[in-house]
C-alpha cells in the first residue's frame, strides 16, 4: 500500500488521478474495487471530499488495473452431458454480462450453457451450469427443494467460541438458515465451515456478521476501520464454495465436486499462523 498525504482540499477521484498520474476513469475504477483507505477506513465514494492532512493509502496500481480473467478447460472441476461445474475465480460475475463465466464458458462449450445458481464477484469456489434450458429447469428444481448441498469455508474476524452454531436470521424478511462449524482458530481469527440451508443473497456474509464474525475483506458487512497492513492488502472477502453435492438426476448416482482451497486463502492463513 501506497500512503499518500492530502495538501488541499480535494476530492477523492481527482486525487488519485493527480497523485498516481493517471486518467479519473482508472482513478474511478481503482475506488471501485473497494480497497482504499483514507484515515484508516475503506472508502469508495469517488466524490468523497479529502480534507488537508488525511492520509490515503492506496494498492499498487499494477495489480489493479482492470482485465479480463480467462475461463478455459483448466477451470473445469466436473463435466457430464448434463452439467458443467466451474471452479470460479474471484473479480468476475457468474452470469448476465459480457466476459461473465457464463459469457466466456457459452463461448468454450456452446451458446446453450446457463447457469444454474451464482456465487458473488469476489467469492471463488464451484459455479454450476447446464447444458440446456431444460436440463437448467430440472436441476433448478433441485435447488429450490433443498436437494443440493451446498459447503463453503470462511476466514473471519475474531476467535470463535463455538464449535457448531446454527444462524436463523432472516434475510430481507425471508427465512435464512446457516449451519457455521468451527475449524481453526487463533486469538483473532476463525477458519469456518458453513452449510446453507437456504440461498438468500449474502447469506453466509450476513449471518457471520450478525454473529460478531465478519469475513476477512467483507467490504459491505465488515469492519470499516482498519490498522494491520495484513488486512489492508486482502483484496477480497476470503469466502469460498468448496463442496456440492447431490443425487444426479440423469445419471442417477450421486456426485460430489470439490474445489481446493485458494491461493490467497492459504497465504492469508499462511500469515496469522492458521494454516
Amino acid at each position: 500500500m501506497e500512503k499518500l498525504i492530502v495538501e488541499k482540499p480535494i476530492d477523492l477521484k481527482s486525487f488519485i488521478s493527480k497523485s498516481l498520474n493517471i486518467s479519473k476513469t482508472k482513478s474511478k475504477n481503482l475506488i471501485d474495487t473497494k480497497n482504499i483507505f483514507v484515515n484508516g477506513k475503506r472508502v469508495w465514494i469517488a466524490t468523497y471530499k479529502l480534507q488537508k492532512g488525511d492520509i490515503v493509502e492506496i494498492p499498487e496500481i499494477k495489480k489493479e488495473v482492470k482485465k479480463t480473467t480467462i475461463i478455459s478447460q483448466n477451470n473445469i472441476l466436473y463435466e457430464d452431458d448434463f452439467i458443467i461445474a466451474i471452479d470460479k475465480p474471484a473479480f468476475i460475475v457468474s452470469e448476465s454480462k459480457r466476459d461473465s463465466v457464463e459469457d466466456q464458458l457459452r463461448k468454450l462449450k456452446g451458446k446453450n450453457i446457463k447457469a444454474i445458481h451464482r456465487l458473488d464477484k469476489e467469492t471463488t469456489g464451484i459455479l454450476l451450469f447446464a447444458k440446456s434450458f431444460s436440463i437448467f429447469e430440472r436441476f433448478k428444481k433441485l435447488w429450490e427443494e433443498k436437494n443440493i448441498k451446498k459447503e463453503y469455508i470462511a476466514i473471519s474476524h475474531k476467535k470463535a467460541e463455538f464449535k457448531k452454531k446454527i444462524i436463523n436470521f432472516p434475510i430481507d424478511n425471508k427465512y435464512a438458515k446457516s449451519e457455521v462449524f468451527t475449524i481453526k482458530t487463533n486469538k483473532f481469527y476463525s477458519l469456518f465451515k458453513i452449510n446453507i440451508k437456504t440461498g438468500r443473497k449474502h447469506q453466509i456474509r450476513i449471518h457471520l456478521s450478525k454473529i460478531g464474525h465478519p469475513i476477512i475483506g467483507d467490504k459491505d458487512y465488515g469492519y470499516k476501520y482498519i490498522d494491520d497492513p495484513i488486512l489492508k492488502s486482502v483484496k477480497r472477502q476470503l469466502l469460498h464454495s468448496s463442496t456440492l453435492s447431490f443425487f444426479h438426476p440423469y445419471l442417477k448416482k450421486k456426485v460430489i465436486i470439490n474445489s481446493p482451497i485458494p491461493k490467497d486463502f492459504k497465504e492469508f492463513l499462511r500469515k496469522v499462523n492458521l494454516l
